[in-house]
């Protein structure tokens, strides 16, 4: 999932700053995950749902558009089109085709717009909660799994524990989230679903 790539990624890296690292001490650091917060909080997968259910939306139309287009060129690949409806038709498959590129770019524009809103979202309730258990902990950094690929292994109970934690406190904490309303989220994929463009064959002549 590309949320919170940088912002959150500028919050763990900053987590533990404050703390010095003493002498020849080994390292402490932990894994903070975005995926797993909106899969175990019930307030940052609230807070999610309003991306999940924008990308839905948007893909739902983009379809709808794709199938449209798709039936006029079928109709002007019909033997038995009035040779003096085709021209019209011609020009209808064009326009129809118009409006789907703008509705792809409007539509790239508007999941970016609540893409962002959704991360600084989540990020506001995360980040006091990540630096306040860093601390606790005594670690000297806190990675993102957005900026860090493991490679070879490691422990999995580990990696979760951290996100497990801030995920606990989020909820226990007090108040509510701006969308705590919506329904509650399936369960995210690690990249979001963004409506892709029809891409039908040109008419023929």
């Amino acid at each position: 999932m590309r949320l919170l790539a940088s912002s959150l990624a500028a919050l763990c890296l900053s987590a533990a700053v404050s703390i010095p690292l003493a002498a020849q001490e080994a390292p402490r650091f932990a894994f903070f995950s975005i995926n797993q917060l909106v899969r175990s909080s019930k307030k940052a997968g609230a807070i999610f749902s309003e991306l999940e259910i924008t990308g839905k939306t948007l893909q739902e139309k983009m379809q709808a558009k794709g199938q449209e287009l798709q039936t006029l060129q079928q109709q002007l690949n019909s033997p038995s089109l009035d040779p003096e409806k085709k021209e019209a038709l011609a020009k209808k498959f064009r326009d129809v085709e118009f409006d789907a590129k703008k509705m792809q770019e409007d539509s790239q524009g508007e999941y970016q717009r609540v893409e962002k809103k959704v991360g600084e979202a989540i990020t506001k309730l995360a980040a006091p909660i990540v630096e306040q258990l860093a601390k606790e902990q005594k670690l000297q950094m806190v990675f993102s799994d957005q900026a860090v690929q493991i490679l070879s292994w490691a422990d999995q109970d580990w990696l979760k524990a951290f996100t497990a934690e801030v995920a606990k406190r989020l909820d226990a904490s007090e108040g509510t989230t701006p969308a705590a309303s919506a329904p509650k989220p399936a369960v995210p994929k690690p990249a979001a679903p963004k409506p892709a463009a029809p891409k039908p064959a040109a008419p023929k002549k």
